[in-house]
């Protein structure tokens, strides 16, 4: 039981990255991008193809991937996202889907069908103590808290982390306040770009990397966030903790609640606290 636990709590640190990525834009521009997923998916597949075609070692291949996913994020934006701001927001919604749908298809026409490992994934497993861990799921357990400690100094200690705040909480106000709201934008999706890449990386080192995994990371990261809170960086780290976990234990007493708890759990919340864990409350009257 212990190895369960451990295992479900380190697992859940990969969920808290990935919901980590929708957080940042949903924080910053109020925009829940349905496609980082997919862009988890099609950058954990170039790196593959940088590694195996272009012979690349790991190190240099997993530096270069960063920045390709931030200036992937940075097109997605310009691109695609820009020319809807000010829109309804099921404008933008349905935007980042069609975006997934996009990028599912590159990955397909590009790659095929093909599923792998990432060559560095580490076999075996860990032994901490009295229990055995993989090594791919605490290896993203560490980058979570280290990358929630960098965001939450961010957002609270920089100039560009409260100008995203503002931005988010009203754009002509940050507009009256000399913030450029479409450079913020901008920055955020970029960020977010590099976490995907990130979670692209760690992902691969869990989960084996197949034209499904953009659908299994958004399945995975919905829950967390909405658990969470949509605009809550600590809500995300938790969340994913809690998802994690009762995975994990679901699993552990019938294989097949693994799919079905994390959801019961987060309908649950939603139905207490709709606005999530540690979200933002906010009443509409009608």
């Amino acid at each position: 039981m212990d190895d369960v636990l451990v295992q479900g709590l380190l697992v859940g640190g990969v969920y808290a990255l990935i919901a980590l990525g929708f957080v940042l834009v949903f924080k910053s521009s109020l925009v829940l991008n349905l496609a980082h997923g997919q862009m988890i998916a099609v950058l954990a597949y170039f790196l593959y193809h940088m590694l195996a075609s272009w012979g690349l070692s790991d190190w240099i291949g997993i530096l270069l991937i960063i920045p390709s996913g931030a200036i992937l994020g940075f097109l997605m934006e310009r691109l695609a996202v820009r020319p809807l701001l000010g829109q309804p927001f099921l404008s933008l919604l349905m935007m980042t889907l069609m975006l997934s749908f996009l990028l599912k298809g590159v990955i397909v026409l590009v790659w095929g069908s093909d599923s792998f490992v990432l060559p560095f994934t580490p076999g075996g497993q860990w032994a901490i103590g009295p229990v055995n861990v993989i090594p791919g799921a605490a290896v993203s357990f560490v980058v979570a808290i280290v990358i929630f400690l960098l965001l939450t100094v961010l957002f609270r200690y920089t100039k560009v982390g409260l100008s995203m705040r503002v931005v988010a909480a009203d754009h002509e106000v940050a507009q009256s306040l000399g913030i450029r709201v479409k450079r913020v934008f901008s920055l955020s999706w970029a960020i977010s770009g590099a976490f995907a890449a990130v979670c692209g990386v760690l992902v691969g080192m869990v989960f084996t990397v197949t034209p499904t995994m953009g659908e299994l990371t958004l399945g995975k990261g919905l829950p967390v966030l909405l658990l969470g809170g949509l605009n809550s960086i600590p809500g995300a780290v938790v969340g994913g903790l809690i998802i994690g976990l009762v995975e994990a234990l679901g699993s552990y007493y019938q294989p097949g609640l693994k799919e079905i708890v994390p959801w019961v759990v987060m309908l649950v919340i939603l139905l207490i606290r709709p606005y999530g864990l540690f979200g933002e409350k906010r009443i509409e009257r009608i």
